[in-house]
């Protein structure tokens, strides 16, 4: 169904009334009626045939009085709009002014005002003069009540806020002191509003406090939430004054306006990163041992700080067997990365912890001596192996483990190096020494050898030159193979007596002396000394029994700072040798020569002469084969005679 035309004609009229009465609306805002002004708030003056005002010229509805900035204009009494006049030191001294004597009906304090509005905001400067003089003439006093006012407004007028802040825990909490200044003092009385952005808040739990000055500066406490830079705005109200644009406008107190104070700026941390310090207690520590470290805890950061009495958890992790050569290259934890993955980079070096610990601290600089144990939180504490190496602890607080408050001060983990020198040690292995001598029974003058067999010196031993920086010395290359000798020379039917006996070695005197001590590779393995085996140096070693009695071979080692010192016993019976001395043969005796020859009487048996064994089987031999040659020439004639 079409649309009648009349519709369209009564939808218009709606819309042009309306616009009509919103028209009407705004004029009614802008084209206000001002009053005359209340008597008590103005002085006459004539100038150019005409009777003009001094002081308050118009009055408006709400009762604030309104005086002339323009000389000379026709006074109107309406005007069209309201318009803030800029914020200045000048403008807030007319509207203290404006506002505080509102109720005043003294002639003379208004007329003073209204020249300090002229003074400051004359919008025709020239018609001024000239008005001013005629003013001046007429009222001699009025100059002068114009400066007492204007040095009045000044004393009590806010021209200034003026904040600071203080910190009281580090970088975690603090204040921010707020004073309104005027002329250089303490202003009381003054609104104003504090602003915090960043991560802080006031104590009250928000950004944002509100107060109202006093003669001494007032205090409002806050908090770190986080770690950052914390910006502070401060707004305070002073007095503001309104221009009312007519034809020859006027000035008016306008109200109470916010306006920018002193601003700061500061950094804040409310989280911190622990810390420990440590050094080993002792740095050399031999197999079978317990190892401990001196432990103190710090703060690292220039902007962190322990909360006071917070108590955090430090864990210990001890690593053991770590080889020489690898000093020089430690391990540093990345920035932010957590305890976790830095004992996984560890692992993937061939090192898992072998030891634990722990210490509890309440603060920085306190110090804990820890003992390593076998396992996290136990109580059986662990013994450094006998292989011996390098040992050295990691410290760390791990932010998930710390209880209570704590974990909202500590909000990542915090992990000590690997291989850092304060807190390496090195673990001293033990050495092992097996040995045989070759012939436990050698006769004199025969070549005595010893087989000596080693194990437990590190696989590396004698090329590790010692390094400063971690306070270990350089590898002891060799040790040394002795031979000492017990007996009695006198008697040797008395050398058992000086038979070797104790693991000591003797002091040399007459039934007990060095024969010689040489030099052999610090090293594992099998080694040969004497019979002409070479020495550590090369050189032949020989070494001859030269006499009866006992021969003991002796192994020592020193010892260094990876190394043990180590010794084969004196006494060890694979390591000793007994020479005998061999007793020599007995002669014969000679006969005795006779003095006289006597005749050999017939009858006697000859005498026997003094024989050996040997001439005795020759005697009886060569009887025999002169029976055999006998009975053989009897059998040949008795032959000869049957023929």
């Amino acid at each position: 169904m079409a649309t009648k035309p009349w519709r369209y004609l009564s939808m218009l009229a709606a819309i042009v009334i309306a616009f009509v009465m919103m028209m009407a609306s705004s004029a009614s805002a802008f084209a206000a009626t001002l009053n005359e002004p209340p008597p008590g708030t103005n002085l006459w003056y004539r100038v150019d045939g005409r009777n003009l005002l001094i002081g308050a010229i118009k009055q408006l509805p709400d009762g604030r009085l309104a005086y002339c900035m323009k000389a000379g204009a026709d006074s109107s009494s309406d005007y069209s709009a309201e318009r803030p006049v800029g914020d200045n030191e000048n403008i807030r001294r007319i509207a203290w002014l404006a506002n505080r004597y509102q109720n005043s009906r003294d002639a003379k304090t208004h007329a003073a005002i209204g020249v300090l509005v002229h003074r400051y905001m004359e919008l025709d400067v020239q018609a001024w003069a000239r008005h001013w003089a005629v003013i001046s003439a007429q009222y001699p006093d009025l100059g002068a009540i114009a400066d007492r006012l204007w040095s009045e407004a000044g004393v009590n007028l806010p021209v200034g806020l003026q904040v600071s802040s203080q910190m009281v825990e580090g970088k975690r909490s603090g204040w921010v002191d707020v004073l309104v200044r005027s002329n250089g003092k303490a202003l009381a009385g003054v609104p104003y509003t504090v602003s915090l952005s960043g991560p802080a808040r006031f104590d009250d739990g928000g950004q944002t406090v509100s107060g109202v000055s006093g003669n001494t500066a007032i205090r409002h406490a806050w908090h770190a939430t986080g770690a950052g830079e914390v910006k502070v705005d401060t707004r305070y109200e002073v007095p503001s004054v309104l221009q009312l644009v007519s034809n020859q406008d006027y000035a008016c107190y306008g109200s109470q306006s916010e306006v920018s104070g002193d601003g700061i700026t500061f950094k804040v941390r409310k989280d911190f990163t622990p810390g420990v310090t440590t050094v080993a207690s002792r740095k050399i520590v031999d197999a079978g041992e317990t190892v401990s470290d001196e432990v103190t805890s710090t703060v690292t950061g220039a902007d962190s700080h322990w909360p006071e009495g917070l108590g955090l958890q430090a864990k210990g992790y001890y690593f053991d067997a770590i080889r020489a050569n690898e000093l020089g290259d430690p391990l540093k934890p990345g920035d932010g990365e957590s305890v976790e993955a830095f004992l996984e980079r560890i692992a993937k070096r061939g090192h898992k912890p072998a030891a634990y610990g722990s210490a509890a601290f309440t603060g920085p600089g306190q110090r804990k001596t820890v003992t390593a144990v076998t396992q996290p939180g136990g109580d059986e504490q662990y013994r450094t192996p006998s292989r011996g190496g390098i040992g050295t602890w990691v410290w760390a607080f791990d932010a998930s483990e710390q209880a209570g408050k704590a974990g909202e001060y500590v909000t990542k983990d915090a992990v000590s190096m690997f291989l850092e020198a304060e807190e390496t040690n090195v673990n001293r292995a033990k050495v092992e020494v097996e040995s045989t001598i070759t012939e436990h029974s050698p006769s004199l003058g025969a070549q005595l050898s010893d087989t000596i067999t080693v194990t437990g010196f590190p696989e590396d031993h004698g090329e590790f030159k010692g390094d400063e920086e971690f306070g270990i010395g350089a590898d002891e290359e060799y040790a040394k193979v002795s031979v000492w000798w017990s007996g009695d020379r006198d008697d040797p039917g008395s050398d058992d007596e000086y038979r070797p006996s104790g693991a000591e070695v003797p002091q040399e005197d007459e039934h007990h002396k060095l024969i010689g001590t040489w030099d052999v590779p610090a090293r594992n393995g099998r080694i040969r000394v004497g019979a002409g085996a070479l020495d550590a140096h090369g050189d032949p070693v020989n070494i001859v029994a030269e006499e009866h009695g006992w021969y003991a071979f002796v192994w020592t080692f020193p010892g260094d700072d990876r190394v043990m010192p180590a010794a084969s016993a004196y006494d060890d019976q694979w390591e000793q040798a007994r020479v005998i001395e061999e007793p020599e043969e007995e002669k014969p005796e000679e006969p005795e020569e006779p003095v006289d020859e006597e005749v050999e009487q017939p009858g006697e048996p000859e005498k026997p002469l003094a024989s050996t064994g040997s001439d005795v089987v020759f005697a009886v031999v060569m009887a025999l084969m002169a029976l055999a040659s006998g009975i053989l020439i009897l059998v040949m004639a008795h032959r000869r005679e049957s023929l």
